[in-house]
């Protein structure tokens, strides 16, 4: 070891005792700061950040892991409880970082609609997102009230009931003079009313009786289906991006409220690689446009 090496662990030893000081005095965001300096300085902190995105589900999964990686390759020793204080706030600030990534993407793609009106603003929401995650809904109340808007969340959520009730019955007129179709290359240019009245039919059809649910979608159901004396849980979503873990989860959590004996996701679309990883677990049955298709053919 050279003198610049000896110097550099040195500084990184008294780092971390001033770090482990502040932390048993109770101060834990100047330790912190002490140990942030020094996961830096010895090249350690990269790894430390890639296992806090990593597990930021479960930050004490594999910590034991990390704290002997530190110990053995960086000679890092935190005293209990340091670590793991460490990795909350270092997975705080993940999430905000990626929050304001996430907002400003989303900004961007509201306002390149150039809206005008609130009202405007809610439906290329709602052009987006048919049901509107809580975050989103956030989102878009801060953009209105840095374009001179005053519209808290509250008032988004509102406008929001408001405009879908509005299309809903836009959607439904529509549907009444329009002919129904059981053409897959249709789907494409379907809405989302429009859509779960293809699948009334074409569940109908496959000798399903069909009870549609309300549009408030409680307990994630869309469609109670049955048949041969078979209760089904059936969630729909019409998306142009494959189908996430929600709906699965929500297609689970149906089955349970609603005590069928199975649960159901169909979609136009395709599912995420953890969306069928979860399915597979909780035993829940996809459709994807593939096996939309295949129905299809059945009746056809």
């Amino acid at each position: 070891m050279n003198l610049n090496e000896g110097c550099m662990k040195e500084a990184i030893e008294s780092l971390i005792q001033q770090g482990n000081t502040c932390f048993l005095a109770g101060k834990p965001n100047d330790a912190i700061h002490y140990y942030y300096n020094a996961l830096e300085q010895s090249g350690a902190l990269k790894t430390v950040i890639k296992y806090a995105q990593k597990n930021k589900d479960n930050l004490s999964e594999d910590e034991h892991l990390l704290k002997e990686l530190l110990q053995t390759k960086y000679d890092i020793h935190l005293i209990p409880g340091a670590l793991y204080c460490f990795l909350i706030a270092t997975k705080k600030q993940i999430e905000e970082i990626e929050e304001k990534e996430a907002y400003q993407k989303f900004k961007k793609l509201i306002l390149s609609k150039h809206p005008k009106t609130p009202e405007q603003y809610v439906d290329i929401l709602l052009r987006h997102y048919e049901d509107p995650p809580w975050q989103e809904m956030i989102f878009l109340s801060q953009i209105l009230l840095e374009n001179g808007h005053t519209y808290y969340v509250c008032d988004v959520d509102r406008l929001v009931h408001e405009r879908t009730k509005a299309l809903e019955l836009k959607r439904f007129e529509h549907s009444l003079h329009k002919k129904k179709s059981t053409k897959l290359s249709d789907i494409d240019t379907m809405t989302g009313y429009e859509f779960e009245d293809f699948l009334v039919d074409l569940f109908r059809k496959l000798g399903y009786s069909v009870e549609r649910r309300k549009r408030s979608h409680e307990q994630g159901l869309d469609f109670l289906l049955e048949r041969h004396g078979e209760r089904i849980a059936c969630q729909v979503k019409r998306h142009s991006k494959p189908v996430g873990n929600r709906a699965v989860q929500e297609a689970n959590a149906a089955r349970d409220y609603y005590r069928c004996h199975r649960a159901l996701v169909v979609t136009n679309s395709g599912f995420t690689t953890p969306a069928k990883q979860l399915a597979e677990r909780c035993n829940v049955e996809l459709w994807d446009r593939k096996t939309l298709k295949e129905k299809i053919k059945t009746i056809m």
